[in-house]
């Protein structure tokens, strides 16, 4: 299973229980002696005699709080939870300071803070912890368990407002289904499902009309007859990360895996090898939208102890970088589990059970900034319960969650998605998902372009990806709150820019963009939408230089084309001015292509002024249009 349930207890260290001696507390006599044979009788294994005389024991001093524990040790031993609960609390209830009551003790803690009943819980800590040493590991696992109280008591008093719906049986077909990863666009869903109880497979699942279709094998280049497990699927939905365990080329019993699919075809994995796999267990991946930045859980030694979150980034080589902790902001010195990086690059989620937890495992989230990461927030109750919670995910849009819930006591889990309260969703900052195909606009063929996102304030590459050489698929994704430019380029054709200015967007929404890319013919021509100049002038904007590198590199690539760079305004002020200010504005287009090393014999200025207007000039939208830098094949 996907979790791992520490700190139980075999049956023959409960029995050792049993031996445990301790002075009496009865001061009846008769109470006594049935004690002591019963105690003898369990050690001769005649099991029933031994519980029949604990029940004479009692009966004969009801207030005997020894050996209400003792037969509330007998049902533990035998897996009668609930009636030896009762046989504890009425133990500690008559004998509250009595040292031979600390394994009672211990299971009321253990399940009362399992159920969420914190106050409870907590009045038996404050009993229990006067057993132990101070300083001590069990001292500081008492404290531990007390801020957990405390931090639970004070989250149910503010609740989230949040209705859980569980995926349908289409999708919950099978007994167990866990750890789900999305596509940007949300409509395709990832997730491990356990085949007949012991063989991990990952099964996939599109969203039409709504609706999540019949899960199939992600494909049989990747489910094997191994355990595949906890996988994550990039943005773009092509490439693909999963846990492997005990395969003939790992590095340790479990290891982390890459495929790529092209076209509809997932290519045989390859182990991502020894930068982020080692002697220890490396799984629950979660790659970045654009494929660039490794997130995973490792128990390897230079973490803060135990399981930690780590990364890895992409390099330029086409390696990845040596595996990096992410320190003590986001890892305590408890488990983590399950990490999620958001569509928006910056925000992680992630399960633990440290930091200010509320029991099991809880979800948090941490913000990247120039700072590092930020201090991680509890998602808060309900979300979050006094059970394990782990393998959440949350769409680029910041409104839906995705995750896992157990039902311990039937051997269940499922997939459940919720509408995130408004409150997590002004947390998040949400991300519009931009999709589409590339193709050549002769042909109609797909093109394997490269599409580049800059951040026009910046002149930062915010995501490089290409697109699917077979369909010519790709996606990506733009916040708001920026400027972003968007170029596409393929071999043999001329490159296309395009213009995103969300820097006033507020709402979040998807875009599909099909893009048509012309081959190399002296016939073409096309609009520089990412030059920019101050009003009535004709210095370039600094912003503008994304484009223009772009302009260089394609003519450095392709020495034989040589460009007309011409400038165009609207119809506001005069027209002998507006001429000049157009062929100012072209001339400063050429002379940073000069200065790039571009030959001036190979482009030409020239200003337009009004003359050529590609919308009415009716409009602000429609003026801005006609405000333009174009270049034409001379």
């Amino acid at each position: 299973m996907y979790l791992k349930y520490k700190n139980s207890s075999p049956i023959f260290l409960i029995i050792v229980l049993w031996f445990f001696i301790s002075t009496a507390q009865s001061q009846n006599k008769k109470a006594i002696e049935v004690f002591e044979k019963g105690i003898k009788a369990f050690n001769e294994q005649r099991l029933e005699r031994a519980a029949l005389l604990m029940d004479e024991a009692i009966a004969i001093d009801s207030t005997y709080a020894e050996a209400y524990f003792k037969r509330g040790q007998f049902f533990d031993t035998f897996s009668q939870s609930q009636q030896a609960l009762t046989y504890f609390r009425k133990a500690v209830l008559l004998s509250p300071n009595l040292p031979a009551l600390v394994p009672a003790y211990q299971k009321l803690i253990q399940y009362h803070i399992q159920a969420g009943d914190y106050a409870l819980t907590r009045s038996y800590l404050d009993h229990y912890i006067l057993f132990l040493k101070p300083k001590s590991a069990a001292f500081k696992r008492v404290q531990r368990q007390l801020e957990i109280c405390q931090n639970g008591e004070k989250a149910i008093l503010n609740p989230l407002k949040i209705s859980p719906e569980v995926l349908s049986d289409t999708v919950n077909k099978q007994r167990e289904q866990y750890f789900p990863s999305l596509t940007a666009d949300g409509e395709t869903l990832l997730f491990t499902t356990l085949i007949g109880g012991n063989n991990e497979d990952l099964y996939i699942t599109k969203l039409k009309n709504g609706r999540w279709i019949e899960p199939i094998s992600v494909s049989p280049n990747i489910n094997s007859l191994g355990n595949e497990g906890a996988g994550s699927i990039s943005g773009d939905g092509r490439t693909l990360v999963f846990t492997g365990c005990n395969r003939m080329d790992g590095y340790g019993s479990c290891d982390l895996y890459i495929s790529q699919k092209i076209g509809e075809v997932w290519e045989k994995p390859r182990n991502l090898g020894i930068n982020i796999n080692s002697p220890y267990r490396e799984r629950q991946p979660s790659l970045s939208t654009d494929g660039q930045t490794l997130y995973f859980i490792s128990e390897r030694v230079g973490g803060q102890g135990g399981d930690d979150v780590w990364s890895s980034i992409l390099l330029t080589n086409g390696q990845w970088s040596k595996a990096r902790n992410l320190g003590t902001i986001v890892n305590s010195q408890y488990d983590e589990a399950s990490p999620f990086i958001h569509a928006n690059g910056h925000t992680l989620f992630f399960a633990s059970e440290g930091h200010e937890g509320i029991g099991g495992y809880d979800i948090f989230m941490s913000d990247s900034t120039a700072a590092g990461w930020q201090l991680p927030q509890n998602l808060g109750y309900p979300i979050n319960t006094a059970d394990n919670q782990v393998a959440l995910v949350i769409t680029a849009d910041g409104k839906y969650a995705y995750y896992t819930k157990g039902f311990k006591n039937e051997g269940l889990s499922k997939l459940y998605r919720v509408v995130l309260p408004e409150s997590l969703q002004q947390k998040i900052k949400a991300v519009n998902v931009l999709k589409g195909t590339v193709t050549d606009s002769k042909t109609q063929k797909p093109l394997k372009a490269t599409i580049e996102l800059f951040d026009l304030k910046t002149n930062k590459v915010m995501a490089k990806l290409n697109a699917d050489n077979i369909n010519g698929q790709y996606a990506t994704t733009l916040p708001n709150d920026g400027e972003w430019g968007l170029y596409v380029s393929a071999e043999g054709c001329y490159y296309k820019s395009l213009s995103f200015d969300y820097s006033q967007k507020h709402e979040v929404t998807g875009l599909t963009l099909n893009i048509q890319l012309d081959p190399l013919t002296a016939s073409n021509s096309g609009t520089l939408n990412n030059i920019y100049f101050e009003t009535g002038k004709a210095d370039l904007q600094e912003k503008s230089k994304t484009e223009l590198n772009q302009l260089v590199l394609f003519l450095q690539a392709n020495k034989t084309v040589k460009l007309e760079i011409s400038g165009h305004t609207d119809d506001v002020g005069n027209d002998k001015q507006n001429l000049v200010l157009s062929q100012k504005r072209a001339q400063s287009v050429v002379n940073y292509l000069s200065v790039s090393g571009i030959a001036v014999t190979r482009v030409k200025a020239i200003g337009y002024g009004k003359s050529r207007p590609v919308a009415p000039n009716i409009s602000d939208d429609n003026r801005r249009l006609n405000r333009r830098i174009e270049w034409r094949v001379m």
